[in-house]
């Protein structure tokens, strides 16, 4: 008898233990953004370990590349836990470095709303760790009480699979036709009101896990560059004759800044507002017209300014385009053969920008055209109803680390189309006899670094 209680007893334990465990919840700790995000993310896995399961971040970024998933919206974050099967997903990121940096934690539930958040310590220290774990385990008893697992029923299409699974084809049959549809659950208004009434109560108010991009990146650098003038212009005769420089490479530094003004903004479609600025000045050029052995010094300088903007339509991916003015001058000594050329033009392009790992690598093509307004000395030497239009190219490879630094290589290919007619200046030692046409067109390799805040 005493053995059957014995028994009896063990099998009781054993029970209540296996119901006491599938009461825990299902949780996922996606990455945390910033530098140290890795370290913060460490502390919150420790801190729910035998607190809840845990579905694997493998397979919650497998899920948001297959899918496409905005995690930035809360429609993103249900698709997440409904593929996951997770009741709850962890995120979040480190503002500032150092020891003064801040850990910030979002909790959302099955519906993808933010249920609750907390701002913590500095990770990587001691102090900043354990404020990190108390933080984690204090929102997860809260979110239990805000929304507890056993309250959000689960898609009852599993259950129907399951128990076509185990009867005899016939009857599968009659009991995937006679099964009701799957009902539409909606958020409990009432957990809803309570989560927003919880989140005012935070000292920090974001209330999402939006993909923040840099609202601040400049890139500064070198390389060669060359380029090739041909011209064909009038000789007085009724022919023509030709105006040609080859640079061949000289040393060119340049490169570039982008601000998005609201880059850390919680709208995606606020994000993509961009402002642009792109230079370079070549040194060490000269020329030597054939045949006068005197050597021309030549400087080269150009600046474009523009305003844009660049969608982020998917994880990484951004699309679109932008609109500014630029100037091009290629300034030479007075010389018979070329005159100094100045474009002053506006510019329209397209833009796409993809990140292929993480932030540690990607790459962003453009494209435009130029209409050239003015061209300097030209229009005096070769007529002063010349036109051109332009095309330019701009490839670029490249990434940024935790820290903020960038790097990067870029090639730019810039091409002008010019037709040359009307009256011509005698005054100009350069001149031309009659109309003409010609090319100019550059490219450029730079080797790039800055940073991005």
């Amino acid at each position: 008898m005493d053995q059957a209680y014995f028994f009896a007893a063990i099998l009781t334990v054993t029970a209540i233990a296996n119901g006491a465990q599938a009461q825990q919840p299902k949780v996922v700790v996606l990455s945390f953004t910033g530098a140290g995000g890795s370290t913060a993310r460490v502390q919150v896995v420790r801190a729910l370990k035998g607190q809840a399961d845990f579905a694997t971040k493998s397979d919650a970024d497998r899920v948001i590349d297959d899918r496409g998933l905005r995690l930035e919206t809360a429609g993103g974050r249900a698709e997440l836990t409904d593929a996951l099967d997770v009741d709850y997903i962890f995120w979040g990121r480190v503002k500032g470095k150092g020891s003064s940096a801040r850990t910030e934690i979002r909790v959302a539930g099955r519906s993808g709303e933010t249920l609750t958040g907390y701002e913590a310590g500095a990770p990587g220290t001691s102090k900043g760790n354990r404020l990190i774990q108390e933080a984690a385990r204090t929102a997860l008893a809260e979110v239990l009480e805000l929304a507890p697992p056993g309250k959000r029923k689960r898609k009852e299409t599993a259950v129907v699979v399951t128990a076509e699974a185990s009867v005899p084809t016939g009857a599968a049959a009659a009991t995937t036709s006679t099964a009701p549809a799957p009902p539409k659950t909606k958020p409990r208004q009432d957990s809803k009101a309570d989560a927003k009434k919880q989140s005012k109560k935070k000292k920090n108010k974001e209330t999402d896990g939006a993909t923040k991009l840099p609202v601040f990146e400049i890139f500064v650098g070198g390389g060669p560059r060359l380029r090739n003038i041909d011209f064909n212009v009038g000789d007085g005769s009724g022919g023509t004759e030709n105006r040609n420089f080859d640079s061949g490479a000289y040393a060119d530094v340049g490169g570039y800044f982008l601000v998005r003004p609201l880059g850390r903004s919680d709208n995606p479609a606020l994000q993509g507002i961009v402002i642009q600025g792109d230079g370079g000045v070549g040194f060490g050029l000269n020329a030597q017209p054939q045949g006068t052995g005197i050597t021309n010094n030549v400087t080269t300088w150009r600046a474009l300014g523009q305003v844009g903007y660049l969608y982020p339509l998917i994880k990484g991916l951004q699309v679109g385009g932008l609109v500014g003015a630029g100037v091009d001058t290629f300034d030479i000594d007075v010389n018979s053969v070329l005159p100094s050329i100045q474009y002053i033009y506006v510019r329209v392009g397209a833009a796409l920008s993809y990140m292929v790992f993480k932030d540690f690598l990607g790459f962003r093509v453009d494209g435009g055209f130029r209409k050239p307004f003015s061209f300097g000395d030209l229009e005096a030497a070769f007529g002063n109803n010349s036109s051109a239009i332009g095309f330019d190219a701009t490839a670029m490879v490249g990434g940024k680390l935790d820290i903020g630094f960038t790097y990067g290589f870029r090639f730019i290919w810039e091409y002008y189309k010019l037709d040359f007619s009307g009256a011509t200046d005698p005054q100009q030692p350069s001149f031309s006899g009659g109309p003409g046409s010609g090319t100019d067109s550059a490219m450029t390799y730079q080797f790039l670094v800055g940073w991005s805040l």
